[in-house]
């Protein structure tokens, strides 16, 4: 079924386009950099905790508006550009596990996290910020404007740098669809985030960008959890798939088209086995998605498969790369 990108809300299309989105959020490590070792008769530093995502949900960040915001369970809205309007300034904490790691070589590591900005218009900005705890109490370091509607395909902090895996627009892409994947990276000076010089050549999206992972679908949407202890999964192999569909396996095939991200799925049972009303429900509604899926793409390094029926109903499909942090 062939379905016009541009017959998406904007809304949503935005969301895609910004997540923020990527393969995965990852780290050098789980918990944070190891302390150096200290020099003879001088005791290494102390590790402070790293800063959770329950903390950052209600925390301030600055250089995002002109004044700092003061999120609440990790949104801001702030007051009408016009009394009585509808359109006002709105950030909002990407639901991602931070990306940790030392930046600035005390030993202690930062919470590396992603907000999206918007103040009208089609713009939906992703900022980068940087957080530490300081005598215990959390501290906006640095904050840096990565780009409008950037997704994120991974994220890491690698030799003290941040390394982000970006899906961007290239210089001859439609508004609806970015095509260019890059490597950007970071560091942390006393003037903030410093952008290094990219190196390598920008690659094109395609159905490799997937290829070769194992996707756990997180939820019908980018904030709804997968009901139960139901465990469906998806596996791309140039344009083969397969998976699990909570109680049967699946086996089908994938196409795209020359717009960058749209996409074709054909999808069918492998199996016939017979599972309980809440597990087939899921594998129905799943299968369901599946088969009319029309674009993928990134949010906070998830993959996100986008899917429209002839009626008009629409959805997303998100998926949690194998062996990365639940959150």
């Amino acid at each position: 079924m062939a379905v016009n990108p541009g017959s998406f809300p904007g809304n949503v299309l935005r969301i895609m386009a910004a997540s923020v989105v990527a393969f995965m959020v990852c780290s050098t490590t789980a918990h944070g950099t190891a302390p150096p070792a200290s020099r003879k008769g001088t005791p290494a530093p102390a590790t402070m905790a790293i800063p959770t995502f329950e903390e950052l949900q209600n925390g301030i960040f600055a250089g995002i508006l002109p004044t700092p915001v003061k999120l609440v369970k990790g949104v801001y809205e702030g007051k009408p550009f016009v009394p009585g309007g509808a359109t006002r300034p709105r950030v909002e904490l990407l639901e991602s596990q931070p990306v940790t790691g030392d930046l600035d070589g005390d030993g202690n590591a930062e919470s590396v996290v992603f907000l999206s900005e918007e103040s009208g218009g089609t713009a939906t900005n992703l900022y980068m910020a940087v957080v530490s705890r300081t005598q215990g109490a959390l501290t906006n370091s640095a904050t840096v404007l990565v780009g409008d509607r950037v997704s994120i395909r991974s994220a890491s902090v690698e030799k003290g740098r941040i390394v982000l895996e970006l899906l961007q627009f290239g210089s001859k892409d439609a508004a609806c669809c970015p095509s260019e994947l890059v490597t950007r990276t970071w560091s942390l000076a006393r003037t903030g985030l410093v952008e290094q010089a990219v190196r390598k050549k920008p690659g094109t999206l395609s159905l490799a960008t997937l290829s070769g992972t194992e996707w756990d679908l997180r939820g019908f949407g980018l904030n709804e959890s997968l009901p139960g202890d139901a465990r469906v999964t998806l596996h791309l192999e140039k344009d083969q798939l397969r998976g699990t569909a909570g109680c049967n396996r699946y086996l089908g095939s994938a196409t795209t088209t020359k717009v960058p991200g749209e996409i074709t799925i054909k999808a069918s049972k492998a199996t016939n086995q017979v599972c309980g009303g809440k597990v087939v429900a899921i594998e129905e509604r799943y299968l369901d998605a599946l088969r009319n899926a029309v674009r993928f793409g990134f949010y906070a390094g998830d993959l996100t498969l986008s899917w429209q029926k002839e009626d008009g109903s629409r959805g997303i499909l998100r998926f949690l790369p194998r062996n990365t942090l639940p959150r």
